[in-house]
């Protein structure tokens, strides 16, 4: 009788043969067969590849995020540029669309008629022409201090004033109270001199407008007064000399000629005291002619 093997021995042969079947075919044996400290160091290596593995994950996440960020800054830029190109291009429009309009209103209001210019603009009006004072054009002046030949002295200064227009072919040439001014340059006393004329002769050399313009000018005035010659002669001799003198009746005697001598002396201090006198009052209007032309602005 032949005797089967027990279903332990079964068993065990089997997993001997599945073993050699997959060592000869290469692969790996079950876990439930590898022995424990295999089984620990495998963990440790599989935990580390875990770690090495959510590492490159964060790295790779945040080098993500910071690619996004840039992304989305440069997009933004893109953008606000754009936008500041659209705003500007929008206010260029409206810029152009107002001046458009502005040019249809003028066009559109009625237009003021302009007077025609001349061809040429007018000229500008001269200025007056001078006015020029002949030679020999009477000045008629006002004295403003009184001239006397008796205290007058050559060189003193005589001043007056216009008391007319000097008026000129119709146009006047100087208003009347224009200063004047000059000086005594001969004088003539009757008191001071026996016999000939008393006189006073005065010289204007300077005529000031009311403006203060000064316009040298030449002119002179005599005055003559009255001769007492005849006079000066009676008062000279006096009483019987005169008449020896005049008669040719005096003695050759020496005394005779002396007498006549002194009594001529005497006769000679009492006739410079009584002579006659040239008096120009204050206020006196003379007329004094010019000697030369002068020029004033026309007006």
């Amino acid at each position: 009788m032949i005797k089967h093997p027990s279903n332990s021995s079964v068993l065990f042969i089997s997993a001997a043969l599945a073993t050699f079947a997959l060592a000869g075919c290469g692969g790996s044996p079950n876990p439930a067969t590898v022995a424990p400290a295999d089984t620990a160091a495998g963990q440790v290596e599989a935990a580390q590849a875990d770690t090495a593995k959510a590492e490159a994950a964060r790295l790779e996440a945040e080098r993500a995020a910071e690619l996004s960020a840039k992304e989305k800054e440069l997009a933004d830029r893109e953008y606000a540029v754009k936008q500041q190109e659209l705003e500007q291009e929008l206010a260029k429009r409206d810029a152009e669309l107002a001046a458009a309009k502005t040019a249809q209103a003028s066009a559109a209001a009625p237009r003021k008629a302009t007077p025609a210019r001349t061809a040429t603009a007018p000229a500008k009006a001269a200025p007056p022409a001078p006015i020029v004072v002949p030679a020999g054009t009477p000045l008629a002046i006002a004295l403003s201090a009184n001239v006397n030949t008796k205290k007058a002295v050559v060189g003193d200064a005589v001043q007056g004033h216009l008391s007319s227009d000097v008026v000129v072919n119709g146009k006047r040439a100087v208003a009347a109270g224009a200063t004047v001014n000059g000086s005594v340059t001969k004088v003539v006393s009757g008191s001071n001199k026996i016999g000939g004329v008393p006189m006073v002769s005065l010289a204007f050399s300077q005529l000031v407008l009311a403006n203060g313009k000064s316009i040298p000018i030449t002119g002179t005035f005599v005055q003559e007064g009255v001769s007492e010659t005849g006079k000066d002669t009676a008062k000279i001799v006096g009483g019987a000399a005169a008449g020896a003198i005049i008669g040719h009746q005096v003695s050759s005697k020496n005394g005779a000629i002396v007498g006549g001598v002194l009594g001529g002396a005497a006769g000679t201090a009492a006739a410079q005291k009584t002579g006659g006198e040239v008096k120009l009052t204050a206020g006196s209007v003379i007329t004094v002619t010019t000697g030369a032309s002068f020029q004033v602005d026309g007006g």
